[in-house]
């Protein structure tokens, strides 16, 4: 009944509607998600939540309630609800009107594969960037907030098990993977092409909210370079389950590598892997990144579609105006 009902609304307005949606549902969905852990933990929750015990089972598990809350209550449902107030009655959500075939996903796992050596480089030069003195303060404030991320990030890896391991695989490299490219590429990049009426522009704004979003400095040149690639591979294609079968890869890897670093098998953990990698590696993962994503992008703009009975191309809807 609402749907498309802020449609021909501005795009300035769409964007406070975006932004109010999600942190609505954002305060909400922690809220519920602490209701939700009440009957296990007590009335105690909150001192457990706001105080952790990261070398206790049940703390960690907690955890990990209230971030699938948050993941899908918080992200994905008002990125679903914004994309329903805000597209035309009659189409179809952006990036969804097109049938998705074997080889476009399998180059898009291939893509993240082949990616990890950059993101490994982008992550170690992140890792020497200083801000100038007088912005001390705030450099310490973003070292603890890091030091803390970690921590819980360590936290919720740290499984031996088989069980675990499944948990971390739904929590960490599934749900993330569709809630966050639904909202930063299927809301937000589509706004701003839209808005900006350029797709560069789009990835570049979309990507430095996707990165600075996750509140963690010092990943936030691999983060905004991944979502560099994943906006690109959206607008490319046409297709928004390929950036999501992207960002399911990159997460499914972290969860692995760490997971048999644990068992063992591996000598580096998820959050080192990668930063050792030679130079040529690097520029390897450049030209194969970007002859990957021209591979796809060509691939793609052969396969043209109907959109309310007009044939259309990837390449003519998401051109740069």
């Amino acid at each position: 009944m609402l749907r498309g009902t802020y449609s021909h609304i501005t795009h300035f307005s769409k964007f406070i509607l975006l932004l109010m949606l999600t942190f609505t549902f954002l305060l909400f969905s922690l809220l519920f998600g602490i209701l939700a852990l009440v009957p296990f933990y007590g009335s105690g929750v909150m001192a457990m939540l706001t105080s952790p015990d990261f070398k206790d089972v049940s703390v960690i598990s907690a955890m990990k309630v209230i971030q699938t809350f948050n993941t899908a209550g918080g992200l994905l449902l008002p990125a679903y609800i914004y994309l329903w107030l805000c597209t035309p009655v009659g189409t179809k959500f952006p990036g969804f009107s097109r049938t998705t075939s074997f080889l476009p996903l399998l180059l898009s796992v291939i893509l993240i594969v082949i990616a990890q050596p950059l993101v490994g480089l982008a992550a170690e030069l992140n890792s020497h960037m200083a801000l100038p003195e007088w912005l001390s303060i705030l450099e310490n404030w973003m070292k603890d907030s890091e030091s803390k991320n970690e921590i819980i990030t360590e936290a919720f890896l740290s499984t031996t098990t088989a069980g675990g391991l499944l948990a971390n695989f739904m929590i960490i490299a599934v749900l993330p993977a569709l809630a966050e490219e639904f909202l930063f590429r299927g809301a937000l990049a589509n706004l701003f092409k839209d808005w900006t009426r350029n797709i560069h522009m789009a990835v570049f704004i979309s990507s430095f909210i996707f990165a600075a979003i996750h509140m963690q400095f010092y990943g936030f040149l691999p983060r905004f370079l991944l979502g560099m690639v994943l906006g690109y591979l959206y607008f490319w294609s046409g297709n928004l389950w390929l950036p999501v079968a992207a960002h399911f890869t990159n997460n499914f890897l972290t969860v692995m590598i760490e997971y048999l670093f644990r068992k063992g098998y591996f000598h580096t953990n998820a959050e080192n892997f990668g930063l050792d990698n030679a130079a040529w590696l690097s520029v390897f993962s450049i030209l194969a990144v970007s002859g990957t994503l021209y591979y796809i992008y060509k691939l793609t703009s052969r396969q043209g579609t109907k959109e309310n009975g007009v044939y259309v191309s990837p390449e003519s809807r998401y051109r740069a105006k």
